[in-house]
């Protein structure tokens, strides 16, 4: 039994046998954000959320809509902190960060006519706008672990070359870069300013509710990561350099009215940091005596709970609170409780998209705040308050039929961030990738297992090795990201398959749409500036003979910079070695 918002008892909970997951793939395309919607329309029109049998929400969520202010930006000044989130949820022509004339506040574009909800930020055009000053150069580029010299970026030769370009008078486009990375990554070398930073397994970490929570349809759940080793070299946590840096800037929330930094380290802000009173990073073991859950005053030995716990916390959800989470009484009121949401009133599923009418009104001329008219259109058309269907941007323009594949890479789990490649046997099982293609599709191209071919896009080509296999569409070719190393990087042998054999699909993906007049458009969604990634079409041909035996593009091999530890030949390892 469960009772609703209304506060009406039912005896039953009536299920919808039908699931269905969209998530990171369907996003990376430009037609991602609408493509989501239609499906999610179909689920509540299916009433197939949050029931039995159904797609379920996992805790936190659901959060209420609108969820609370737009994003901070307006009137930033120098030497002053952002007042508000910097991440947030526009609900309106008002609540973009662009000036007067419309054009963007921020290096990215995020938040302004280009991208209007986007919600993550637009990383992968930082360096591309920065590079031609568009909205505006910057002095200073600060990179944590991005590795966009490389396999973070959309394009890498792109990015490389506007790291390494120079403008009349010596000085380079982007005269300082700030990088830290706990590796000799691809980016590294182009760092004024490199922070070394330790490896997950020499430092606190925090999975928070507030952040990518890993709570599930059984009740919200947050961990930590803890240090197991103590590092032998001069590095120190990312996290404790930013909570310095932030004290010796004297920014307000990380110091005291003394001036005095308010947090010692990264483990004293886990604990001690409330982001509003009784919620803080970590939601399990709060209070005192650490009895509380979600709301507590801070609990000095926390820490020291989760690794007693496996370094994890759960909560349970009683049976009643287990599904219909957006009109179910007691969860609402348990989740209020909980601080995940402000009220415990009904969420209330919208098929008809207030704020994105709101964009597309200020397009058609109404209000005082309008798009430039280079974007009028643009926003007018995708801006739809309900969903739609259009054939990815990047397709616009180009010949389908000479580009007849879709190209998607993704990232293996084991190697997510390109950091697995420090793992002897990681790199034994995935040293190098191919690309995957479907057998009939080889067959009919001439192509057979492990044979080298030329990749070609409307952006470049590349040469790899093919992998033909039965489990793929046959008009779609993909591969693994950040196998591929670039030569000398990572303290990995010059000639390691890593790099003489793995390849990034990256190098024939475009930042920007195919040629406009007079401006560029990122190559991403035109509602979320997600990056669609996926959006790629390719032609694959096999290579002449004398083409085969390394990939290309394959780049000068990186210098090793001063003090590098020397690399063995051969690992080895011993149970019964002694120190």
């Amino acid at each position: 039994p469960w009772t609703d918002v209304w506060g009406r008892r039912h005896e039953t909970m009536v299920g919808r046998p039908v699931a269905f997951h969209a998530m990171r793939g369907i996003s990376a395309h430009s037609n991602g954000f609408h493509s989501c919607r239609a499906l999610h329309l179909l689920q509540m029109l299916l009433g197939a959320v949050d029931t039995p049998g159904s797609w379920r929400y996992k805790s936190p969520f659901p959060r209420p809509i609108p969820p609370g202010p737009g994003p901070a930006g307006k009137g930033a000044k120098p030497n002053t902190p952002l007042a508000g989130n910097i991440l947030s949820f526009p609900q309106g022509p008002d609540d973009l960060l662009v000036d007067d004339d419309g054009n963007p506040l921020r290096i990215d574009k995020a938040f302004s006519w280009d991208a209007p909800l986007a919600l993550h930020g637009m990383m992968h055009t930082v360096i591309g706008n920065a590079g031609i000053g568009d909205p505006y150069k910057i002095d200073t580029l600060f990179m944590f672990m991005a590795n966009m010299a490389w396999n973070s970026a959309m394009n890498p030769g792109e990015v490389i070359r506007i790291l390494t370009e120079q403008q009349p008078d010596g000085e380079y486009t982007i005269p300082h870069v700030i990088y830290s990375d706990a590796y000799y990554s691809e980016t590294v070398p182009y760092a004024d300013l490199i922070l070394p930073d330790t490896t997950y397994l020499e430092r606190w970490d925090c999975i928070s509710i507030l952040d990518r929570p890993i709570g599930s349809a059984h009740g919200a759940g947050d961990a930590i990561r803890q240090p197991v080793l103590k590092p032998d070299r001069d590095v120190r946590p990312f996290q404790d350099v930013l909570i310095d840096l932030g004290s010796r800037l004297g920014l307000p929330a990380f110091t005291r009215p003394d001036g005095t930094p308010r947090w010692k380290d990264y483990p004293d802000y886990i604990v001690n940091h409330e982001r509003m009173p009784g919620v803080g990073p970590l939601a399990g073991f709060r209070g005192a005596d650490g009895t509380k859950k979600g709301v507590g005053e801070p609990n000095q030995d926390q820490l020291q709970r989760y690794i007693d716990n496996g370094c994890f916390w759960r909560d349970h959800l009683p049976p009643e609170q287990s599904y219909f989470k957006h009109s179910n009484k007691d969860y609402l009121e348990q989740s209020k409780a909980m601080g995940l949401m402000g009220k415990s009133d009904q969420i209330v599923m919208q098929i008809w998209s207030e704020p994105l009418q709101k964009f597309r009104l200020a397009a058609e001329g109404h209000g005082a705040k309008q798009p430039p008219d280079r974007l009028r259109e643009r926003v007018r058309t995708y801006c739809d308050p309900l969903p739609i269907w259009y054939a990815p941007l990047e397709h616009t323009g180009q010949d389908l039929g000479e580009f007849d594949l879709s190209a998607i890479t993704q990232r293996p789990m084991a190697m997510y961030h390109s950091w697995g490649s420090m793992n002897a046997w990681l790199k034994q099982i995935l040293g190098s990738n191919k690309l995957y293609m479907a057998r009939a599709r080889g067959a009919a191209l001439g192509i057979d297992q492990d044979d080298w071919v030329w990749v070609e896009s409307r952006a470049g080509r590349l040469k790899c090795q093919v992998a033909l296999m039965e489990g793929v569409n046959p008009d779609t070719v993909w591969t693994w990201n950040a196998i591929g190393k670039r030569s000398g990087a990572w303290n990995l042998d010059p000639d390691s398959t890593e790099s003489t054999k793995g390849f990034l699909l990256n190098h024939v993906i475009s930042e920007w749409l195919p040629a406009q007049e007079g401006f560029r458009q990122a190559n991403a969604d035109p509602v979320t500036g997600q990056a669609a990634w996926y959006d790629l079409r390719v032609k694959v041909s096999k290579c002449a003979p004398g083409e085969a035996g390394i990939t290309s593009p394959h780049p000068d091999t990186l210098a090793l910079p001063p003090h590098m530890p020397s690399r063995p030949d051969i690992l080895r390892y011993s149970t019964k070695a002694k120190p």
